[in-house]
């Protein structure tokens, strides 16, 4: 990694600090989602760079990938647990953060188990360590104060124009997950924690966030349109059909992803619900290790 790289990793997390600091004050009881996800996205961009994948907006038992459609007339709750999931990209290099904004005292000791599991995560991680005991960390730290880490949600590794880069790092004592931090290698340690049952399941019926899986595949028309657009705008990296409202009527716009996804050239995001619809808490920082320290690039007020 070149000093130029990570300073574009740096840059990333500082925007993204910023977009995580508006996301705290205006997340409120009676606030459009939508509202919420374009003021975000219009600061990251006001900076000079890029969302790396739509902004979540995940309210009380909704675990993640749910991003506002055109037209979503959802607002916040009063009393909600609010995740807020923030990507931030510049020249492909990513940063990767999330917060829970947390509207009822009820549910504020979920919120600060699953910051503190973050925090002490943090402190494990360094060249050479084991992604398991990042993991051990987190789900001891949860649990002991009487909740669960939502064990099929996990911390993974970032590449360039890649949200997910092959790795990932368990919120629990997984045995399995052998991997190790490597110097130069840019991370999400991301714990979610839940008064439910302990993991998430699909709504595939509520689908709002896409990817490029495969430019293989025989499209014509509106839908060679809509990929070439999808393939200069955003490359590998998610996004949502707001993002393409420009390209014209938005029934025809929605028709033509769900064409490019069952030929199988889009991946997608179904939202991520906790299965018992238990309260979910998220929180998230990116790192970037090095042979003799980690930068935690999108919290300046954090030290390792």
């Amino acid at each position: 990694m070149d000093g130029k790289e990570l300073e574009k990793y740096m840059r990333a997390g500082e925007i993204a600090f910023e977009a995580k600091k508006l996301a705290e004050k205006i997340v409120r009881p009676g606030t459009p989602i939508l509202k919420i996800a374009e003021e975000i996205e219009e600061l990251i961009r006001s900076r000079g760079a890029a969302p790396a994948f739509p902004t979540n907006i995940s309210i009380n038992h909704v675990a993640a990938h749910r991003t506002p459609y055109v037209g979503d007339t959802e607002v916040v709750p009063e009393g909600a647990v609010v995740k807020v999931d923030i990507g931030v990209h510049v020249d492909g290099y990513i940063a990767d953060t999330a917060i829970t904004i947390v509207l009822d005292d009820r549910f504020e000791s979920l919120a600060e188990a699953v910051r503190s599991a973050l925090l002490k995560a943090l402190k494990k991680v360094r060249a050479g360590a084991r992604f398991r005991d990042v993991g051990f960390v987190i789900e001891r730290e949860i649990k002991a104060a009487g909740f669960k880490p939502i064990k099929n949600l996990s911390g993974h590794s970032l590449g360039r124009y890649q949200i997910h880069g092959g790795e990932y790092i368990p919120n629990y004592r997984d045995a399995l997950a052998i991997g190790r931090f490597r110097s130069g290698g840019a991370y999400a340690i991301e714990p979610f924690g839940t008064n439910g049952r302990g993991y998430v399941v699909e709504d595939r019926s509520s689908i709002q966030i896409f990817a490029l899986r495969s430019i293989r595949g025989s499209v014509s028309g509106f839908e060679a349109e809509v990929l070439d657009v999808i393939r200069s705008r955003f490359s590998t990296l998610p996004f949502c059909e707001r993002w393409l409202v420009d390209l014209g009527d938005i029934d025809a716009v929605r028709g033509a992803l769900r064409g490019l996804v069952a030929k199988k050239i889009l991946t997608q995001y179904p939202v991520l619900v906790e299965a018992g619809r238990g309260m979910v808490a998220q929180f998230e920082e990116t790192v970037y290790v090095t042979s003799s320290g980690v930068y935690i690039t999108t919290n300046p007020e954090l030290v390792t």
